[in-house]
Formats: structure tokens, C-alpha cells, sequence
């Protein structure tokens, strides 16, 4: 069987090179990653400040691999060289990253070309043109909530991936996180664990300007994955909520505690039926 990157091993990376273990020789064998470990191991090399190993050729050469390295993200796979060549075209991909450089980022046509092609891609694989739509806006969502609310250092690193009957996108920030980002209005001072943090931005109306606000875009979510067979990870400090099946809540799902990581980290996944595989994130 393959070694697979995944996002519980970044979390057992991360925890054995924090005990001072090597890893080195762990890293250098894994032969596939997913999509969501693909970016959460760039967020904790960046944090380390790349003291843990580059992920492996077997990966950079991967169809992943191949893709993120088109971008230039301190978070991907390069932070020097040339951005991303513009496609110029909304062709169906399997995967795609995009960087967002703050909110100009949002008005180039760069950015409504790669939301078109997650939708378009979507729809090939099996899902309906109103899911599609939903699943691009929850996308839109969650990369607009990181570059207002993260403050992070870096550019907001956004990466899709469609296969027959399954889509999944994440988005990844090394900015401040969930419960400082929270604990700077006054209505939420008394929040002190970083999955408390995460549990009350998941109910509506919940921003750092306070209560009964826009919101963070978690509604728009947990609607686009009604009845989709889907699954979402919230990672933000030392907090990690996850949330599978249907009947989606924000008061529902498993918490866990891995080492600590800056900024917040969202993967959502959508099947079309309760018999398509699911993408290994475990």
C-alpha cells in the first residue's frame, strides 16, 4: 500500500520532530499526500521555519505536487520564481491551488476563472449544477473569511481536488487564529481553548467584530453540504474540530487536540452518495 501524506500524519510529524525525533527518513519514503496534508504540512514548515524535511520527489512529482508547484506560495512547494501563468481558459481540472494576496485578490479575473473551473470540475464528476454553485460559494466563503479575519503573514494558499462523485476544497492561513482572532471583541473574551474558539465560530453571526455580525461563512457551508455526504476539518492552534455525515451542526462533531499549529486550516468534502469513497484524511 502506498504511504500516503495525510492530514493525522502531518498532525504525528509535527508531535514526533516537537520530542526532537528525526523524521527525516519517515518524510523521504512517503509516496502520496492529499490535498488538505499537502497544505497543512506547508503551514507547519513554514512555522518550524522549514526545519522539517521538503516533502519528497514521489510527491513533487505527483499530479499534487506538480499542481501546487505552479504556484509560488511560502506555504506551497516555492516561494521564489514567477505566480502561477494564467490559464486563460475555465477548462475542468482534477486539481488546482491559487493564492490569494489579500482582498484585491478577490476582484482579478484570475480568481473568478479558478472558482468557475472548481464549479465546472464539480459539476463533471457528478454534481448538480445548484450543488456545484454551492460548494463554490462555500469555497468563496471560507478563502474571503482567512483574508479579512487571519492577518496572516503569508498569502491565503486555496487548493481544490474533484474525482468521480467527490470534491473537496481547503484553504490554509498562518495568520493569528480562531480565538485570538475572536478574543479581540469584547462579547468573546471569555473563550480561553482554541476549540471552544473554533465551536463558536461556527454558529452564524459570529465574527471578531462581535456577535449577531455577518458571520464567518459557515452557514453557507454547512448549507452547500446538506444532505452531501460531507466532511469539514477545522484546525486552528491547538483545536481541531471535524464534522461527518449528514444533518451537519456546528454543536456536533469530534474534537481533538493536535500540536499546535498558527493560523486556521478548513477542508470541506462532498460526495454524491454515501457509496463514493471517501478521500483518506485519517
Amino acid at each position: 500500500m502506498m504511504s500516503l501524506l495525510t492530514v493525522k500524519l502531518v498532525e504525528e510529524i509535527h508531535e514526533a520532530n516537537s520530542m526532537g525525533k528525526d523524521v527525516e527518513t519517515f518524510v523521504s519514503r512517503l509516496e502520496g499526500t492529499t490535498v488538505p496534508a499537502l497544505l497543512e504540512y506547508g503551514c507547519l514548515r513554514w512555522a518550524t521555519k522549514e526545519k522539517l524535511p521538503a516533502l519528497p520527489p514521489a510527491i513533487v512529482a505527483s499530479e499534487f505536487g506538480q499542481a501546487l508547484s505552479q504556484v509560488r506560495s511560502e506555504l506551497g512547494l516555492r516561494s521564489t520564481g514567477p505566480q502561477k501563468s494564467s490559464l486563460k481558459r475555465i477548462d475542468t481540472q482534477t486539481t488546482e491551488f491559487h493564492v490569494i494576496e489579500g482582498s484585491d485578490g478577490f476582484q482579478d479575473d484570475e480568481w473568478s476563472q479558478f472558482e468557475i473551473r472548481f464549479d465546472r470540475s464539480a459539476q463533471r464528476v457528478g454534481f448538480s449544477d445548484k450543488k456545484a454553485h454551492a460548494l463554490q460559494a462555500a469555497l468563496h466563503e471560507m478563502a474571503e473569511n482567512a483574508v479579512i479575519h487571519a492577518e496572516s503573514p503569508t498569502a491565503i494558499l486555496v487548493g481544490y481536488q474533484v474525482t468521480d462523485g467527490l470534491a473537496l476544497f481547503s484553504v490554509a492561513d498562518v495568520g493569528i487564529g480562531v480565538l485570538a482572532s475572536l478574543r479581540s471583541h469584547s462579547d468573546f473574551q471569555h473563550l480561553q481553548l482554541h476549540n471552544d474558539a473554533i465551536r463558536e465560530a461556527l454558529h452564524d453571526g459570529t465574527t471578531r467584530f462581535g456577535r449577531n455580525t455577518r458571520g464567518l461563512g459557515f452557514g453557507q457551508v454547512f448549507k452547500a453540504l446538506a444532505a452531501q455526504w460531507g466532511y469539514l476539518r477545522f484546525r486552528s492552534g491547538n483545536g481541531c474540530i471535524t464534522l461527518d455525515g449528514q444533518g451537519l451542526d456546528a454543536d456536533q462533531g469530534k474534537e481533538s487536540f493536535p500540536p499546535i499549529l498558527p493560523g486556521f486550516q478548513v477542508t470541506v468534502c462532498c460526495r454524491t452518495s454515501a457509496a463514493t469513497p471517501s478521500v483518506p484524511f485519517a
